[in-house]
């Protein structure tokens, strides 16, 4: 290590990239430090993926035990005890390490609480401390963005990191932003008996995903939870008194109002990049931090790895965007970005899962594609379940090469497992379709559709 700096990596961000990051550098010999201004454990492990998974997971099994009189329970007069749903998430939370320090201490990892700020290429400061390093890892993150809607900061709101933590469940609630967490605050409040809307103001819920994948979510939110579910909404403004808060909207050109007791902002996350980037030479923009195909910044020694750079992130993207530019600015391993396989999901029931490509993205870059699409009502899962709602759509090249799939079901975060692998592989359809499917699984779907398109 050069003897002028005090660290040979410092990474900053504690958080599914950040942790990662820390523990490789440190485990290959590194000096390295971390900081993070909130939890250690970023936002993934203590507001987001974790407690989320606990809620959901809880809310999910309630309302099918309520409505589990049509496989013969005795369930109507079902209750839940809310002070221990949230217990059970901060337990959660809890085992899996959140807001626990000595995780990097005892890796030999140098923690440092509070907010950093490049001061120099090769120097930040922390809590009026200044700390110097050959080497940078950003993993900062996102903040919540609510730009456009007068009246936010006079009005108290929640955001997704709070929602859940809610210490008394509201009457009514509206969540502004139709997006993947915002379909699944909407599910848990109303899961519990919240009476809920729901705004998006681009003319469907998921506005990412297939649109048939945002069709089967607002159906069935409104069926099963009779969530109101407002599309073509844009919020425009928010208010509150004494008796509640007051949510304007434009929808279809006129704007209207409605009274609710609480408001989640659910809208899209900004990159968090409010920390002297310019004074270490790091090229940013509202979008993120810019960098190359070895995730390394404009600036040669500082690398950046998340939901910071701006692209379509999740916490086994972060953790894999942290390894990979971890070693080249350690190692010189010169590894280049590889996406192919990546999944994204939303957990609501059923749950959405893509991989690769969508339609869309195949008629913006001129692919020539094909698609087969399977209704999950035609096999024997959904029979055996008694749920009908979703589809599996494949999309592949002309040649049959799997360019990308939506899974809607149950369990599409496992069943699109296997499209991933193909995705990753460049498989074809017809090496799917050829492969064994246990027949009552909700795969089955899989490779009838992959048969479709051989």
């Amino acid at each position: 290590m050069t003897k002028n700096f005090d660290y040979q990596y410092l990474v900053i961000g504690s958080g599914a990239a950040g942790s990662a990051a820390a523990l490789l550098a440190a485990g290959l010999g590194a000096k390295t430090a971390i900081i993070e201004a909130d939890r250690w454990g970023g936002t993934t492990l203590n507001y987001r993926d974790v407690p989320y998974g606990a809620a959901l997971g809880f809310a999910q099994r309630y309302a099918e035990a309520v409505a589990g009189s049509r496989f013969g329970m005795s369930s109507a007069t079902l209750r839940y005890n809310y002070p221990t749903v949230l217990n059970w998430q901060a337990a959660a939370v809890r085992r899996a390490g959140g807001g626990k320090q000595k995780l990097f201490e005892n890796a030999g990892i140098d923690c440092y609480r509070g907010f950093a700020n490049f001061i120099g290429p090769h120097e930040i400061s922390v809590n009026d401390q200044q700390i110097s390093s050959e080497r940078f890892l950003i993993a900062t993150g996102t903040n919540l963005a609510v730009s456009g809607i007068a009246g936010v900061d006079a009005v108290s709101c929640w955001s997704p990191d709070t929602a859940l933590r809610m210490s008394k469940l509201p009457k009514a609630v509206m969540v502004v932003g139709g997006g993947s967490t915002g379909c699944e605050i909407a599910e848990y409040f109303a899961a519990l008996g919240v009476q809920v809307l729901i705004a998006e103001a681009q003319e469907r819920l998921l506005p990412r995903e297939d649109p048939e994948a945002g069709a089967v979510i607002a159906e069935h939110l409104r069926k099963r939870f009779r969530v109101e579910v407002l599309t073509n909404s844009r919020v425009v403004a928010v208010a509150q008194d004494d008796k509640s808060k007051q949510v304007f909207f434009v929808r279809d050109g006129q704007e209207k109002t409605v009274r609710v007791e609480a408001i989640i902002l659910a809208t899209t996350p900004e990159p968090s990049v409010d920390f002297g980037l310019e004074n270490a030479g790091v090229k940013y923009s509202p979008a993120g931090i810019v960098v190359n195909e070895y995730l390394r910044t404009t600036s040669p020694h500082i690398w950046a790895a998340g939901d910071v750079i701006g692209r379509d992130s999740s916490t086994e993207r972060a953790t894999y965007e942290a390894k990979l530019a971890t070693m080249n600015a350690l190692r010189k391993s010169g590894n280049i970005v590889n996406y192919a396989g990546f999944t994204r999901m939303t957990n609501t029931m059923p749950k959405v899962a893509k991989v690769g490509l969508t339609e869309n993205d195949c008629t913006k870059v001129k692919y020539k594609f094909k698609t087969a699409m399977v209704p999950i009502e035609t096999i024997s899962a959904a029979n055996t379940n008694d749920f009908r709602e979703g589809f599996v759509k494949i999309i592949a090249e002309a040649h049959g090469q799997i360019l990308g799939a939506t899974v809607v079901c149950p369990e599409a975060d496992l069943v699109i497992q296997e499209v991933a692998l193909a995705v990753r592989n460049g498989l074809r359809v017809a090496e799917l379709a050829a492969t064994p499917h246990v027949a009552t699984s909700w795969s089955e779907a899989v490779r009838i559709a992959a048969r479709e398109l051989s």
